[in-house]
């Protein structure tokens, strides 16, 4: 139980911030909200919040309306009294371009966190964020939980054999490390890259005959399109790998990418309830929780 803290379960995240509350043993504010014939936001809160009020509100797809939702609810909030708000993003969007890797690109995440401080979110507190490195440049405070860990447990419990763990990108091996601490395997890390210009992705994986009867967990922080990951399970089962599992923090699964990593070879797909999807299996909530109940104690 915490004192002086209660939750507001926004409409991008509400079954995730019931149970974030019910976890710490707080209530959640009664938030009215309807969206008019022209796609707006209507707020308003029935009841008046205690001192520190924990938001909890993705940003995931769509993520520009989820955005504007978070912005009006924390603006609001703040204008009826709360002295202190935690912004809970488990999904944090526009965190891909931290810098501009172009001339003349907007930074959206610099943006983006400005405007959360200018609408009064104090702390920002998200899940396995695209630049973990770029929320330290910020004014506002941020707060980034992995939950790698939580997923490769998920993965124990279900009895799937698994040897290796492979991730790719630049916190690839991080990601891979912390799920092979808990399943006793093996931390790959595959090269990834991107074409600025044309958003292509291809995928290398060195010394792939290790893999050859092996079970392989591929982790990865955002499936989005599925490219990275398709790619990935297809190399893999070239190499010979007797079962690849998929698994993400965060599920976007834009576009049947999910059917292009099963049609790659993929035994199974799960994620967490970061966002709300088909394959979202793994309950992150009592991490969240756990983490908060320190922040705001």
């Amino acid at each position: 139980m915490v004192s002086g803290v209660s939750v507001v379960a926004g409409p991008a995240s509400t079954e995730l911030g019931v149970k974030i509350a019910e976890a710490m043993g707080v209530r959640v504010l009664r938030l009215q909200h309807k969206v008019f014939p022209d796609g707006e936001s209507y707020f308003r809160f029935l009841e008046k919040s205690d001192s520190t009020v924990i938001l909890v509100q993705g940003t995931h797809p769509p993520q520009d309306k989820h955005l504007i939702q978070l912005l009006l609810m924390s603006k609001s909030l703040r204008e009826l009294g709360a002295s202190r708000i935690v912004a809970v993003i488990p999904y944090l969007a526009y965190a891909r371009q931290d810098k501009a890797f172009l001339e003349g690109e907007a930074v959206s995440l610099r943006i983006v966190l400005y405007l959360m401080t200018s609408c009064g979110i104090d702390e920002l507190v998200t899940v396995n964020p695209h630049a973990p490195w770029a929320l330290k440049e910020s004014q506002l405070m941020g707060h980034s939980i992995s939950v790698a860990k939580t997923l490769a447990f998920d993965v124990k419990r279900r009895g799937w054999q698994v040897s290796y763990v492979v991730s790719p990108g630049k916190k690839g091996m991080e990601l891979a490390t912390e799920a092979s601490a808990e399943l006793g395997a093996e931390p790959v890390k595959a090269e990834s890259w991107r074409d600025p210009t044309t958003g292509e992705v291809k995928v290398e994986l060195e010394d792939s005959e290790v893999f050859s009867n092996k079970g392989v967990l591929v982790i990865d922080d955002v499936v989005s399109s599925g490219g990275t990951m398709s790619k990935l399970v297809r190399k893999l089962k070239s190499a010979k790998a007797s079962k690849v599992y998929a698994c993400c923090i965060h599920g976007l699964f834009i576009g049947g990418s999910d059917q292009k990593i099963l049609e790659a070879g993929a035994e199974a797909i799960i994620a967490t309830n970061t966002i709300p999807n088909k394959y979202a299996t793994v309950d992150i909530s009592r991490e969240i929780a756990n983490y908060l109940a320190a922040l705001v104690s």
